[in-house]
């Protein structure tokens, strides 16, 4: 086993840890101002980032039901694309929050307070403005195909879509930072009881319940982000070509099982229905299983590592250049879904990229972004 990716560099071999040990924290933007390719960037992580960036846009696009994005049949092949991405959309962005994180983590208890001080700059910062930004657009604007009441305390207690991911992050940040900074996950045996106790916990709750603040989304994708810490701090990538193989393997088989579920092939699995992609072993074993194949592999492209070297400013930005292009392809007058999926999917991550790069040239804009004011992208 070795311990890569790094985050440092454009390897694709063995990385190592980066230099500054526990204790040092890296406040650079996530997003960057530079592309995958350059220098201090890891290729294979921001190509998955990338991926992760157009699954969550294109199902934006799409939209949760036939009443939203796009409008299309449940019965649809977009609609079949959505249901089956639902198993890896939010837990790779998560799993390599978690990955990222372990490449720097917390070791020192005094250091809490400014490491979740920088957090709540990056997360609580666009959540307070993005929230109540999405929740008056979707108010006042016909063509966002969402209908709201102007109800801003309401949104921000329990939030709108996909904002709620902000929050979610923050919680499991702030309890991972803590078990760390007193040590408490350094072996495998307390960090493998911890893991085991949050998948029981998705499992056999229903922790979307708890909805107030996202705390029950914080439990559902909690084990993605302790699966991304592990692969890094115990050397979980294999080396061997044989080894990678058989998890390869696994992994189409996991695949096929869930197609099976979603499409109710042969019966397999009458009486059960598709796979909770959150809350059965299946979902949660491709979600994790998924990038730890992708990185094993160090599979990349560049012009994915790049869209994914901005993947937090597409996160933020994506809905509102999804949402205003539409408006205007219904001005025009389109009604052709395969061609509004393509134009609204193109805009999604071009608008934002375009929104993140005249953002960054403000002190404010980087503020609104989650970023360090005094740090003007180059």
């Amino acid at each position: 086993m070795s311990p890569h990716p790094s985050p440092t560099g454009v390897t694709t071999g063995t990385g190592t840890r980066p230099d500054g040990g526990r204790h040092r924290q890296d406040d650079r933007p996530a997003g960057g101002g530079t592309t995958g390719a350059s220098r201090g960037r890891n290729i294979p992580v921001d190509t998955l980032r990338g991926v992760a960036c157009l699954f969550l846009v294109t199902f934006h696009v799409i939209g949760f039901s036939a009443s939203d994005g796009i409008q299309v049949a449940d019965d649809s092949a977009f609609r079949y694309y959505t249901d089956s991405v639902d198993y890896l959309r939010m837990p790779l962005f998560t799993l390599v929050s978690g990955l990222v994180y372990a490449w720097r983590p917390l070791g020192d208890v005094h250091g809490y307070g400014k490491f979740m001080a920088k957090k709540a700059r990056r997360l609580l910062v666009p959540y307070i403005v993005f929230v109540p930004a999405i929740g008056v657009t979707q108010a006042v604007l016909d063509s966002t195909n969402s209908s709201r009441e102007l109800e801003p305390l309401s949104w921000l207690l329990y939030s709108l879509s996909p904002y709620w991911f902000l929050l979610t992050s923050f919680w499991i940040f702030a309890v991972v930072a803590l078990l760390d900074s007193f040590d408490l996950l350094s072996s495998r045996v307390n960090f493998a009881a911890l893991f085991l106790a949050s998948v029981a916990v998705v499992l056999f709750t229903t922790t979307e319940d708890f909805r107030v603040l996202q705390l029950g989304q914080a439990l559902t994708l909690a084990p993605f982000f302790l699966a991304g810490v592990a692969m890094y701090r115990f050397s979980l990538f294999p080396r061997r070509t044989s080894v990678k193989i058989v998890l390869t393997a696994v992994l189409l088989v996991v695949v096929v099982a869930v197609q099976i579920s979603l499409n109710d092939l042969g019966g397999v699995f009458d009486g059960f229905g598709p796979f909770d992609s959150r809350h059965s072993v299946l979902g949660i074993t491709l979600g994790i299983l998924f990038p730890l194949v992708f990185l094993s592999w160090s599979l990349s492209s560049r012009w994915l590592a790049w869209i994914g070297g901005y993947s937090s400013g597409i996160f933020l930005l994506h809905s509102f250049a999804i949402g205003g292009s539409r408006a205007i392809l219904g001005i025009l007058g389109l009604d052709s879904r395969p061609v509004e999926f393509v134009v609204l999917s193109i805009a999604g991550v071009g608008l934002s990229i375009i929104g993140v790069i005249l953002l960054r040239k403000v002190a404010v804009g980087r503020l609104v972004l989650g970023e360090n004011m005094k740090v003007k992208a180059s």
